[in-house]
């Protein structure tokens, strides 16, 4: 391992120490409170002492070890030899590995996406009541979603404190990344039915909007894919792993399918679904006999979408750098960050067309006046109005019916 700086860890070398801060932030139950680099240093010591000789048996008296996970855990390090060697190189460039600190986004985007789809939501469903006449299914959704929403970045929010300011392995206890992985878990497994909720409302929004039929299978299409990527997005986080708290049985090698490959595939698929859901109804707006002003208020209207599109690729690529492993991706929540802005997004999206209908309905009755055209003969008024006033005032005075000057 280099000495020379942080920037000379290769990405194989960086893999080696994260990997070892989850094994021996694992393996020492009576450590677990302590950051991982410390207890490293604790076996660096115990090492020595024993002259760099150990059993499995001095494992569990010395940390804690559970005695059937101690031979796993010498097995997981490369056997006693290598795990000694590892260690021991690990505390020496101590000093050399980078401290990146969580930069504290989730918060402050939470609170303010919140903000703005509840008042977006809210509206949607006023609208529905008062322009459209009643609230129908996929307004419910869309309710079902926010508070879907809602709950996700409530859980974000608490896993962002609960990671707390440091972002590599090292600089973690086993306690804050054991907790990491179970509210982690919980989001992975949340995550497909808001974005079910999300997209399937829009679906039926779209569906009872037009009678085009290729536009109503495409409805359909998007729809069903939806809903089975979620389900694959829902049971493949669950069975995966045997049991499903896999982070308590590391050693075990519980994970028997491929979480990573899983996990970006369903983010793939979700794109191809946010694309389709963004495109489906752009045909209609030509099929409309709008102005040109009123096409593109159109629309930017329903283009509010591609965001979302860009946020689920950010969020995909967070995945993949999560799942690569390095000491400034070895925290997920970049992938928190992007999955409220994509699900608040697309929130926003699906209330757009009705927030619009209620702008419509509202500014002529606030502004009588408002986007209004002159008349000719209104104009022809306004000219002699105009003339009357400018010419001057004369003083009169009747007398006997003659006028004086």
């Amino acid at each position: 391992m280099s000495d020379t700086g942080d920037e000379s860890f290769d990405a194989e070398t960086v893999l080696v120490i994260l990997s070892s801060c989850l094994w021996v932030g694992a393996g020492s139950p009576k450590y677990s409170h302590l950051r991982t680099l410390a207890v490293m240093k604790r076996y660096a010591a115990f090492f020595e002492a024993a002259n760099y000789t150990f059993t499995p048996q001095d494992l569990t008296k010395n940390f804690g070890t559970r005695p059937s996970d101690a031979p796993l855990f010498i097995e997981k390090m490369g056997g006693e030899d290598n795990m000694i060697q590892i260690l021991l190189s690990i505390v020496e460039v101590e000093a050399y590995l980078p401290h990146p600190r969580n930069d504290g986004i989730v918060l402050p985007l939470f609170i303010a996406l919140t903000a703005m789809t509840t008042i977006a939501v809210a509206l949607r469903m006023w609208s529905r009541y008062k322009v459209a006449g009643s609230i129908q299914s996929f307004d419910y959704l869309t309710g079902a979603a926010y508070l879907m929403t809602v709950a996700w970045g409530g859980i974000a929010v608490y896993h962002s404190n609960s990671n707390g300011v440091w972002a590599a392995f090292w600089d973690m206890s086993w306690d804050t990344l054991r907790e990491n992985y179970r509210i982690t878990f919980i989001l992975n497994v949340l995550y497909p039915w808001a974005m079910l909720l999300i997209k399937v409302s829009l679906c039926l929004f779209y569906y009872q909007m037009t009678a085009m039929t290729w536009i109503r299978w495409g409805c359909l299409a998007t729809g069903s894919i939806t809903f089975a990527n979620t389900i694959a997005g829902f049971f493949v986080p669950i069975f995966s792993c045997r049991p499903t708290n896999y982070w308590d049985h590391l050693f075990e090698s519980p994970c028997k399918v491929d979480r990573r490959a899983a996990s970006i595939a369903v983010g793939a698929i979700y794109i191809l679904t946010d694309v389709a859901t963004w495109a489906l109804p752009m045909p209609l707006i030509f099929q409309l006999k709008l102005s040109t002003k009123q096409r593109i208020l159109a629309f930017c209207t329903f283009g509010i979408g591609s965001v979302a599109c860009v946020a689920s690729g950010f969020r995909l690529d967070a995945v993949i750098k999560f799942t690569k492993y390095s000491s400034q991706s070895s925290s997920t929540l970049l992938i928190d960050a992007w999955t409220i802005i994509e699900m608040n997004i697309a929130l926003l999206c699906a209330c757009a067309p009705a927030v619009r209908a209620l702008v419509m309905y509202y500014v002529p009755k606030l502004f009588p006046n408002f986007g209004a055209t002159p008349t000719k003969n209104s104009t022809q008024d306004t000219k002699a109005t105009d003339t009357t006033k400018s010419q001057p005032a004369t003083k009169v005075t009747a007398t006997n019916g003659t006028e004086k000057s």
